[in-house]
Order: C-alpha cells, then sequence, then structure tokens
C-alpha cells in the first residue's frame, strides 16, 4: 500500500497529465488497504477472501502490526479519495484501534474520522480532534485537518473551502522547511485530498486550486455516494 502511495505521490510530483496512472495506484492501494482490513475482521483460524488487482485471494486470518492506526488512517484516505464501497465497507467497521490502541499524536483526529463515518457522535469527536490537533505540532509532526473535517462535520460548505485553502497553505509551508521538500509526502497530503474528494462526492463545489489539490482528481470523483 505504502508502495502504491509513493508512486502516486511521485506522479503528482512529476506529471500533472498522468492522471491515469495515479487512479491506478490510487485504486490498488484502496484495494490492498481494504484486503488488509478483510484479513483483520475475519474470525481467528479462518481465511478471509479478497481481491486485489482483478484476482480473488486467500489469507489467514489475523490482527497484526500492520493492521494498525496509521495504516487504518492511510487506508481510509484512499477509500475516500477513490470513492469504492467494498473498500471503506471493512474500515468502517474495524475502526483505527483493532489491532490495538492509538497512542499516535493523531489519535483524536483518525476516531473523529471514524465517528463521521459511523454516524456516531461525530460533532463531539470533531470537538475533541480540535482540541488535540496543537499535540502533533508539539511532538514534531505536522497535524491532520481537524478544522477541514469538523467543517465538514458540521455541513459548512463555504467554511470548507476556506478550511481547505489554510490546511494546503500549511502543507506547503511545512514542507518548504529544510530538506522537507524532498520528501515523497511533500508533494499531496492524503488526508487533505480525501476530504476535498469525499466532499465533491457529496455534491461540494470545491472552489480551491492548488498544486497539492490535483484537480483532474477531484474531477474524476463522481457526485454519487451511497455508502452510509
Amino acid at each position: 500500500m505504502r508502495y502504491q502511495e509513493l508512486l502516486f505521490k511521485w506522479r503528482a510530483g512529476n506529471s500533472t497529465d498522468d492522471t491515469d496512472a495515479q487512479l491506478a495506484n490510487l485504486r490498488l492501494a484502496s484495494q490492498l488497504g481494504a484486503a488488509l482490513f478483510c484479513i483483520a475482521l475475519a474470525e481467528p483460524g479462518t481465511e478471509a477472501e479478497v481481491t486485489v488487482g482483478g484476482q480473488n485471494l486467500r489469507h489467514p486470518a489475523g490482527r497484526g502490526e500492520a493492521a494498525g492506526a496509521g495504516n487504518w488512517a492511510n487506508a481510509t484516505a484512499f477509500a475516500l479519495i477513490t470513492g469504492v464501497h467494498e473498500d471503506l465497507a471493512p474500515l468502517v467497521l474495524t475502526g483505527r484501534a483493532i489491532a490495538g490502541k492509538d497512542g499516535s499524536a493523531y489519535a483524536a483526529y483518525r476516531e473523529a474520522l471514524h465517528a463521521y463515518l459511523t454516524g456516531v457522535d461525530p460533532e463531539s469527536a470533531a470537538e475533541r480532534a480540535l482540541r488535540e490537533a496543537e499535540k502533533a505540532k508539539e511532538w514534531g509532526f505536522f497535524p491532520a485537518p481537524a478544522v477541514l473535517l469538523s467543517q465538514f462535520v458540521e455541513g459548512d460548505e463555504e467554511s470548507f473551502n476556506l478550511a481547505l485553502a489554510d490546511a494546503l497553505e500549511a502543507h506547503r509551508d511545512h514542507y518548504q522547511v529544510a530538506d522537507r521538500a524532498d520528501d515523497p509526502d511533500a508533494t499531496i497530503d492524503l488526508d487533505v485530498l480525501a476530504l476535498a474528494c469525499h466532499a465533491r462526492r457529496r455534491g461540494w463545489d470545491v472552489r480551491v486550486e492548488s498544486s497539492y489539490l490535483p484537480q483532474r482528481l477531484l474531477e474524476a470523483a463522481e457526485h454519487v455516494w451511497g455508502l452510509l
């Protein structure tokens, strides 16, 4: 999944016209993430049946370190970008902590995202994520887009667009420091792209234009959402 993510980000940083290849990376990453958490959902001692890249595969059930909160967050981002029901479903069912407690600086944001996807008190969870947003900075990490998520939860399209512009500007400023510009993550913030694609698919008008927000990927997001 990380390999497909890196290919996508590399292509996003080196080409504005390679949308088909980028989408192929995103779709495969989304399938891999879904497969990982289908395996985590399966009953111990059984085998999970998954489909990846058009191949039907079987894998022993397991909830190892790979099914941790970080991979859950990335897999969820890929599923929201691609908008594939079958990929998001196991992530909604598992949540971020199926393989153990999430002790990261992003725990509150991931909890809020899961609360939104399940519809279980998303407002309170989004407020907690906002309060915890500074923790990532204190620990030396780039923070998750808690403000952006909170505006989506509130259903405020105008404020969402303002928060989207702020999130992309913060991403740019963060990766302009020292050698961060060489980091593959500098080209795209997956969490921000995921929320933007989801908003577009919900029928919202995403008015922000930025090299960090590939417009052709937004255009590929259909205005139909049947997951929840």
